[in-house]
């Protein structure tokens, strides 16, 4: 393999001569040959993850010895810091993490079966991957909810009460993505107050007020599903039970948080 001594000096931030270079891969247990500002590199036989030039350069940053290397600040306007929204984030996952819930995280690619048709809505648009790794892997989430449910089906042999919650985003079929927290809670007690109950202690925490008023969603029961202006909240319907093969009753919350 050709490996350019430029190459490898620009990429380590170093100015190491031809013979230095090779020596180092020597020390690898390379086979090195000296050219015009390009070493012909012999690669041993067992070495099967030696494919690229660059994999050259990680062995020569190691027979170096990272140690070695000096740090330096990168050259930018200011120092990297966390977002706003993300501090935000972070704040609703510490209320969520109080309340007792656990936290999960799920794949941003769903698919029609687990987003409309086992929850009992209707269709709508959504992003489309071109070359899908399977079908279950299809199309990007609109939103949060049947992933939650698709873990607890995966639990159904788990003791209950359960209680998970996810911050995550979801693509509109525009391609707009949002952030949303989204939580369940199973076992054979739980009801309308109690999902209630946490909604509201998400808001107080965050300072947020919101006027409530009755909800109709095609995956709650009717009569037991709550709404405001950010999200919905309620009892999941015996038949999204049914198609999840969940035995417990669920209730359920998705708000939005941008």
């Amino acid at each position: 393999m050709d490996l350019d001594v430029n190459y490898v000096n620009s990429l380590l931030g170093v100015a190491l001569k031809p013979a230095e270079i090779k020596g180092y891969l020597e020390k690898m247990r390379f086979g090195v040959k000296d050219g015009e500002g390009m070493l012909k590199v012999s690669i041993p036989a067992y070495r099967t993850d030696v494919m690229h030039p660059i994999d050259l350069v990680e062995d020569v940053a190691i027979a170096y010895g990272y140690m070695n290397f000096k740090p330096e600040v990168p050259k930018l306007y200011q120092l990297g810091k966390a977002h706003p929204d993300e501090l935000i984030f972070e704040e609703v996952r510490d209320i969520m993490v109080g309340l007792q819930f656990r936290e999960v995280m799920t794949l941003i690619l769903s698919n029609r079966r687990d987003l409309y048709e086992r929850m009992c809505v209707p269709p709508e648009e959504a992003v489309e991957a071109v070359k899908p790794v399977s079908i279950e892997q299809s199309i990007a989430r609109t939103w949060l909810l049947p992933a939650l449910m698709v873990v607890l089906e995966k639990n159904r042999n788990r003791e209950y009460p359960q209680q998970i919650f996810e911050v995550g985003d979801v693509i509109d079929g525009k391609g707009v993505t949002t952030t949303r927290v989204a939580a369940v809670i199973a076992h054979s007690r739980t009801n309308y107050s109690e999902i209630k109950a946490s909604v509201n202690g998400l808001m107080a925490s965050m300072k947020l007020k919101s006027e409530e008023k009755p909800g109709q969603h095609p995956s709650f029961i009717e009569g037991r599903c709550g709404a405001n202006q950010i999200g919905f909240w309620g009892e999941l319907s015996p038949q999204v039970l049914s198609n999840f093969g969940i035995e417990v009753p669920v209730t359920a919350f998705e708000l939005k948080l941008n």
